[in-house]
């Protein structure tokens, strides 16, 4: 069985439309556990009335702890023996959870991640090629080892970051839990479950559809953002003492970050004044330029990393700071 786990939030505008993408899933063996995490809008009641219709759904109400505290709960409540996380806007094609679960039986690996494919619309979406309603003939389908995937992910290509679009064993998180408190939590729990894997398998199809609009984290700016700087900071030292192979791949994603906040805060100056936080996120873009000035070299001359690390260490050495933050505003946001 799969367990399915929604971490909700004040979330009514969406939720319905994404409970009823689980409902319609080809594949019948799974439960839908909803973790109400102190929503102050109907989100609750949404909850309630699905699990009224639909005797494999659960509700989990809980006080307000933020998305890791949420899903840590729908781990707990889990029977499942493989977990599918699934955000409260998105949306799942009906075949995800079949196709998923079958390449898993077939390939013995303990992660199976599909493609994440963005989308605006529902509308447009559900009379669109990316809304299968059946299995596709011909799948490619890779399978890597758990360093080799961790690679991908570090140097941020083929496989992405995020516990969304995977199918996992749930062995995996017998220790393993989301870090509470903390932004960029796929991110800061990625590693230990990639390692704690037997393989890993990519499915080259969009098996998650994540929708994009104004209120969605990553298309609003606050200085939370900036803990992707603690947390790729910590994946650095994780990596010098599990597998120290996947060091120049851990700084590179930690030169990204980098990358990414010192370009946000400088595309977001007149945001950071009128909170009166210019002087905190004057202090975070110097850390942000010492590190990258600390990362570059070894960057520059690793192959593996990718272009739009290399296009921001050459603007830092060809004009500096200032160069740096107007190519960040454009590529890192």
């Amino acid at each position: 069985m799969i367990s399915i786990i929604i971490p909700v939030y004040n979330s009514e505008k969406y939720l319905e439309e994404t409970i009823e993408s689980v409902y319609s899933q080809t594949f019948c063996d799974w439960e839908l556990i909803l973790v109400d995490d102190g929503s102050t809008d109907r989100s609750g009641e949404l909850c309630e009335k699905a699990a009224i219709l639909n005797p494999k759904t659960r509700v989990v109400h809980k006080k307000n702890g933020g998305l890791s505290s949420a899903r840590n709960a729908g781990i707990t409540a889990a029977k499942g023996s493989c977990l599918l996380f699934l955000d409260s806007d998105d949306l799942l094609p009906p075949v995800a959870l079949e196709l998923l679960s079958k390449k898993m039986a077939d390939s013995g690996s303990d992660i199976v991640c599909g493609n994440i494919h963005n989308f605006r619309s529902s509308a447009n979406l559900l009379g669109s090629h990316n809304f299968m309603k059946s299995i596709p003939g011909q799948i490619g389908i890779k399978t890597f080892t758990p360093v080799k995937a961790l690679e991908k992910i570090l140097y941020q290509k083929t496989i992405n970051n995020s516990v969304c679009g995977k199918l996992f064993s749930k062995n995996l998180f017998r220790e393993v839990r989301f870090r509470e408190g903390t932004g960029y939590e796929d991110l800061d729990i990625i590693s230990p479950l990639v390692l704690e894997a037997t393989k890993i398998s990519v499915i080259a199809l969009p098996l998650y559809h994540y929708r994009q609009h104004q209120e969605s984290y990553i298309h609003t700016f606050s200085m939370k953002r900036c803990d992707v700087l603690e947390v790729t900071r910590k994946m650095v030292d994780y990596m010098a003492c599990n597998c120290p192979r996947l060091l120049p791949a851990a700084r590179s994603r930690q030169l990204s970050a980098n990358f990414n906040i010192l370009g946000l805060i400088a595309a977001n100056r007149n945001h950071i004044k009128e909170r009166g936080l210019s002087e905190e996120a004057g202090r975070i873009a110097c850390d942000c330029w010492n590190k990258i000035k600390e990362l570059r070299g070894e960057s520059l001359r690793n192959p593996s990393v990718r272009l739009k690390n290399k296009t921001g260490i050459l603007a830092s050495y060809l004009g500096g700071r200032p160069l740096t933050e107007a190519i960040g505003k454009m590529i890192y946001r």
